[in-house]
């Protein structure tokens, strides 16, 4: 009969050293909790993914309702407020501000803010780059985050030393590589800002930004454009507006007199012996008394309801809305006297003026006043006219 071999369990050595069936049965034990462990984690994960994803989604809708918040305005005041609530309605906080720089004083100015105590508006009102929240973010074109006032870091912050306030985060408001302004959040807890949140406002900071940078290029484009308005609209020598704009404020005028049912009074005024006053003392005090003339006018009428004109050479024109004729001599008395107090060697002033007829044309109109004028210059000068009106 033949005998099979024995063999001993493979790893074994054979001579006492085989693996005993416990040792067997726990490392299969091993085996499947490891097995499991790898299938809970394979079926969690597409769980967390979808979270992962729900949670980008919310970000990018947050950072496009910011955007278009933004978008809407070119005016910085707008922008700023609307900005600093979106982004406070986000993130579910109550308090922060909004500091724009200041590059010619190397310091940021406190625009808008929502929550925070009087002593600590006082107080930050101007903040100078590299100190504070503002100035280190600005300084460094970096984030900030304190997640703990109790670390005791920035202790000479305004804002850190107020005791209702735990932690902070500071975010670069930027456009073409600079620093227009710095967005400062604030909370009551600690270790509220994570770095999921710092990433998510600094893509909203530069929205911001950008906004920012937007409505300064406007806001510099419209006053470039109104001081070019004004310069086409204006004498260079007086100040006054010219004839051309004469003639478009007074059509206006007249059009809403007529409309409105109320007054309107005209006064032409000319400056007496200016040839005269020229040959004796020259052209540059011809000029001075021209100005003395819109001067007396400016000191005398009402100012953003009368308009004073230079209507051309040695001729000036006002135009008086809400004014009768008696009225208007009141007021053509006033520059009058006014330009006679300057007591320039030799000259004054020739008025004339006359009441809107309704039913009159602007050129017959002004025809009207420029005649009284003459009449009083012809009557020897330096004093008013009063043409009554047709009807």
């Amino acid at each position: 009969m033949t005998k099979i071999p024995q063999h001993p369990i493979a790893g074994s050595s054979g001579s006492g050293n085989t693996a005993s069936f416990e040792e067997l049965l726990e490392q299969l034990e091993q085996a499947r909790a490891e097995i499991q462990r790898l299938e809970k984690l394979m079926h969690g994960y597409p769980e967390q993914l979808e979270e992962k994803v729900r949670e980008r989604t919310r970000e990018l809708e947050a950072v496009n309702r910011i955007a278009t918040t933004v978008s809407r305005s070119l005016n910085l005041d707008t922008i700023l407020r609307a900005s600093l609530e979106k982004v406070l309605e986000v993130l579910d906080l109550r308090f922060g501000a909004v500091f724009l720089t200041d590059e010619k004083n190397s310091e940021l100015n406190l625009m808008v803010q929502r929550g925070l105590p009087d002593d600590v508006v006082e107080e930050m009102r101007v903040s100078p780059v590299g100190e504070d929240c503002p100035g280190i973010v600005a300084l460094k074109g970096e984030p900030l985050l304190i997640s703990d006032f109790q670390d005791g870091n920035h202790n000479n912050n305004p804002i850190i030393r107020h005791k209702m306030f735990k932690s902070m985060a500071g975010i670069p408001l930027e456009s073409k590589g600079k620093v227009r302004g710095v967005l400062c959040l604030l909370s009551r807890q600690a270790d509220r800002f994570g770095e999921e949140d710092l990433k998510l406002l600094v893509t909203i900071g530069s929205e911001i930004g950008v906004a920012i940078e937007n409505a300064w290029l406007y806001e510099k484009s419209w006053t470039h454009s109104k001081k070019m308005e004004e310069l086409s609209m204006t004498d260079s020598l007086t100040g006054l507006f010219n004839r051309r704009h004469f003639y478009r404020r007074l059509k206006e005028e007249i059009a809403r007199a007529r409309r409105q049912n109320y007054p309107v009074s005209l006064l032409v005024v000319d400056l007496d012996n200016l040839k005269e006053y020229n040959d004796k003392l020259g052209h540059l005090k011809g000029d001075e008394a021209l100005r003395g003339v819109a001067q007396a006018i400016t000191a005398s009428i009402r100012q953003d309801v009368d308009s004073g004109f230079r209507y051309g050479g040695d001729e000036f024109a006002i135009i008086l809305p809400y004014s009768d004729g008696s009225e208007a001599m009141e007021v053509a008395e006033r520059i009058r006297r006014t330009f006679e107090e300057f007591a320039l060697d030799g000259t004054s002033l020739s008025i004339g003026l006359t009441e809107l007829d309704y039913e009159e044309e602007v050129d017959d109109f002004v025809s009207r006043a420029d005649t009284a004028m003459y009449v009083a210059k012809n009557s020897g000068g330096n004093q008013v006219h009063h043409a009554e009106k047709n009807s």
